[in-house]
């Protein structure tokens, strides 16, 4: 087969878009449809200088298909995502992986995330989150923060039972923004904002909870949840069994990784259907629920359609950057060993061939009809470890929030500085409203 040429993509052919608004989306800093007619025009495979750095743009469908099919020639290690898991949490976290050590880690903490694991502690999560939102019955608030708060009181009290107090709740919720959100910023201004004394602090005092917890297991403490499963669990023969540095990445995954995710597809879908007639619908649809319904969504059809929408729209992570582990021939085009890859996977969920009027928050399409479902978690060996807990927390949210509660949005959900006495500052997402007992 002929190889064709790479085209090249000029970066003016891109529409900036500031991405403030997070009900707007935008992709890596630009418009969804200059991403759209950059394909369009050169194709699901292109060349692009971004950021400084030279790479190749994947984008479409069958792009996904095959990259996802084809573990073995991405690598995510060597890239700045890569490095900064490794600077942040060690070399034996699971992002920073690559190969035969992500498969081993990965299917030794696998258990511990699936939907069984999950739908267990559904009844407790449920009594948090309805405690939760009472305590700031009617009190005006930041509801990002709220429910990363509501979130992270829910998995340290069903997937890793541990001591934990509202004053750790807060310092979990603080540190994981300031840690993922770090990921935005160039590796050099990584540096100056995890050297300050108050994240060194912070992280020293979180990484004190997930190092004691491991330690606790270890020694023979026994809590009935999820993190039991890997300390009981048996190593298949011949792969080495979780460590102790591993077990206790295990505990901050199970504890508070990923509950920002939740927030940022939840918070933009609340500000979609405000004042719309899905109120009432979704209303009416969990009026009463009962919470062991949860193990199958087909009694909540609408619940169900408004989170696929949620899903399609406002993926909370629409670019994976890998590099080829060797040369790939990749849609019929040849990419040399080594290549920086952006792949946006997220593109795809505004495919018309796919999607109808596709930049249209419409959830009435997954009543009427059964379009592709989004991959909102990526796909492949590297699929998101956190999406069974998004799958569960989100419908459980609607369902305690709808049922007893009343929401008033003051301001749509925005990106706005962590801190707003440091130059480069990474972005955290806030939305003012509050929440009424009915």
């Amino acid at each position: 087969m002929a190889m064709a040429k790479l085209p090249l993509l000029k970066p003016d052919r891109l529409a900036p878009h500031d991405g403030s608004l997070l009900n707007d989306p935008s992709i890596y800093g630009f418009s969804i449809q200059s991403w759209i007619d950059a394909t369009q025009h050169l194709g699901p495979v292109f060349e692009l200088k971004l950021g400084g750095q030279n790479c190749v743009v994947i984008a479409s469908t069958e792009a996904n298909k095959q990259a996802w099919r084809t573990p073995e020639d991405w690598a995510y290690r060597p890239t700045d995502s890569g490095t900064f898991f490794r600077n942040q949490m060690g070399d034996d976290h699971v992002s920073a992986l690559d190969a035969e050590p992500h498969r081993r880690l990965r299917k030794l903490i696998l258990p511990a995330f699936g939907a069984a694991a999950m739908l267990r502690g559904t009844p407790d999560a449920a009594d948090h989150f309805t405690t939760t939102m009472d305590e700031t019955n009617g009190t005006t608030t930041d509801l990002f923060a709220l429910f990363c708060r509501m979130y992270t009181n829910a998995l340290t009290h069903t997937q890793v039972k541990a001591p934990v107090t509202a004053a750790l709740i807060h310092k979990l919720c603080e540190f994981e923004e300031a840690f993922i959100n770090g990921a935005q910023l160039s590796l050099a201004d990584q540096d100056l904002w995890f050297a300050r004394p108050e994240y060194q602090k912070l992280k020293a005092e979180v990484f004190t909870y997930f190092n004691d917890t491991a330690a606790d297991r270890l020694a023979g403490v026994r809590a009935g949840d999820s993190f039991d499963l890997l300390i009981q669990r048996e190593a298949p023969e011949g792969m080495q069994a979780l460590t102790k540095s591993e077990l206790a990445e295990a505990v901050y995954l199970l504890s508070v990784a990923g509950v920002g995710n939740i927030g940022n597809i939840l918070c933009p879908l609340l500000w979609a259907i405000k004042d719309s007639p899905w109120i009432g619908r979704l209303q009416r649809e969990v009026k009463g629920f009962n919470v062991d319904q949860f193990s199958n969504m087909k009694s909540f059809p609408v619940t169900k359609a408004l989170i696929s929408e949620a899903e399609r729209c406002f993926a909370p992570a629409p670019i994976v950057p890998k590099r080829t582990t060797r040369e790939v021939e990749f849609l019929g085009t040849r990419i040399p060993a080594g290549t920086l890859i952006l792949h946006l996977h997220a593109l795809a969920h505004f495919d018309a061939s796919r999607y109808e009027d596709p930049l249209t928050f419409n959830p009435q399409r997954w009543l009427d009809e059964q379009p592709e479902k989004p991959n909102a978690f990526g796909g492949g060996k590297h699929l998101c470890l956190g999406m069974g807990v998004t799958r569960v927390y989100l419908p459980l949210t609607l369902a305690c929030l709808f049922s007893q509660f009343a929401l008033e949005l003051v301001s749509p959900p925005r990106a706005v500085p962590i801190s707003t006495n440091f130059s480069v500052s990474p972005k955290t997402t806030e939305m003012i409203g509050a929440i009424y007992r009915r």
